[in-house]
């Protein structure tokens, strides 16, 4: 079949591919998959840095196409003439040093001050130039050194509204029930802590009713176990929406806060072309695979967060097949766009030896989902006054730790 052939072929998901007749390359040593998983030439950090107090430091910084949350493991890939930047930051990384990571095309961070993640490297391949960073601990960006490729950075706290309680009680009440605290905290403040208390509650079960079928239970409850924070984080990443959203739930001062606003992203009716505003995909078409992770770079060291999906609507093929750097072992990858516009939207994979032998990976940047046009024509949201609660209040925590 010709390449022009194939392109206009239509996709109604029982054609048989042919390797051969498509010319097809597997050569493993072209997989890359989410960073170094499967290349045995790289270099492993135990990487022992430790956070201290919330003082200020000098470390390497790094602009990246995505943003980093705290405990999510972010994969690059450098071009040769960035070989000094991947120094460097493997410099750190054997030093037991950190990496200041901020996104680069999120318009609040070419001025300062601005709110990053500091992350330490995990592991690199000099062969490939790539690595992977771990997320440790927001933080605002305060100064440059350009010679040295560097910034001063602050260390945010981990603000959680329920355990600062004692914060706004008197000492002479710490050994009382802990509801004659919130009461009292309640007359002191004006902050119903109860409240507040059950409204967070509610946001974590339903946060855990939706992504139940999209990531699986087993990783929800694991997720929710570490914890309030890390759980905020958590859901942070598995939000349908752009970056200058996960971006905006990164500036969140509290985890309670950061729960509340990315709740309403996580859940989504349509996928529209970002475009065009042409229907893509409907929620009920959302899959997902085993050990699957979102957020994956290619051979150009540009990093995607994607959505797997079952079906798609409104689409064209804009590429033969190729397995070259796949994200998905045994699966060919083929660029989709859209039919109205030709926006590139993601790539529909295909495999003929595992299952499902065919789904789609829709990227993040291409779509435009119902919610983040909800946001921006001022719909109201039913989360608004508890979040701006509890911005607030932990707002008033930060104050008391400076």
């Amino acid at each position: 079949m010709e390449q022009e052939e194939f392109l206009n072929h239509e996709p109604d998901g029982n054609h048989e591919f042919d390797e051969n007749e498509q010319g097809i390359s597997r050569d493993a040593a072209h997989r890359f998959d989410y960073a170094l998983r499967l290349n045995e030439d790289r270099e492993n950090y135990e990487n022992q840095a430790r956070l201290v107090d919330y003082g200020t430091n000098w470390f390497p910084i790094c602009g990246v196409s995505a943003v980093c949350f705290p405990e999510q493991q972010l994969p690059m890939k450098f071009h040769d003439d960035e070989r000094e930047i991947y120094d460097r930051l493997v410099e750190s990384a054997r030093a037991n040093g950190f990496v200041v990571l901020f996104p680069l095309d999120i318009e609040e961070c070419n001025a300062l001050p601005y709110i990053a993640t500091l992350s330490k490297v995990v592991q690199s391949n000099p062969q490939t130039l790539s690595m992977e960073l771990m997320g440790v601990n927001r933080c605002k960006v305060i100064a440059y050194n350009l010679e040295r490729g560097e910034a001063q950075i602050q260390l945010l706290p981990e603000v959680e509204v329920p355990s600062i309680l004692s914060q706004y009680v008197p000492r002479y009440v710490k050994n009382s029930s802990i509801h004659k605290q919130r009461e009292l905290a309640y007359r002191i403040t004006g902050y119903p802590f109860h409240i507040l208390r059950e409204i967070t509650t509610n946001h974590v079960e339903e946060c855990c009713r939706e992504l139940d079928g999209m990531i699986g239970s087993d990783a929800v409850i694991a997720a929710k176990n570490r914890g309030l924070v890390y759980f905020s984080y958590f859901v942070a990443q598995q939000i349908f929406s752009n970056r200058k959203t996960e971006y905006s739930l990164l500036k969140e001062s509290s985890a309670n806060s950061r729960l509340a606003a990315a709740l309403k992203y996580c859940k989504v009716s349509i996928g529209k072309c970002s475009n065009c505003n042409t229907p893509i995909f409907r929620n009920e078409h959302i899959m997902r695979l085993p050990d699957q992770t979102m957020t994956h770079v290619n051979a150009h060291g540009y990093v995607h967060k994607i959505t797997l999906l079952s079906e798609v609507m409104n689409y064209v093929r804009a590429s033969p097949p190729s397995y070259d750097f796949t994200w998905f072992p045994d699966y060919a990858w083929i660029i989709i766009e859209c039919s109205n516009c030709d926006q590139h939207i993601g790539w529909e994979y295909i495999s003929m030896i595992r299952e499902p032998p065919r789904f789609f990976g829709i990227q993040r940047e291409g779509i435009k989902f119902q919610n983040d046009e909800e946001h921006e024509n001022g719909s109201p949201e039913e989360s608004t006054n508890s979040q701006a609660i509890f911005e607030e209040l932990s707002e008033g925590e930060d104050e008391l730790s400076e």
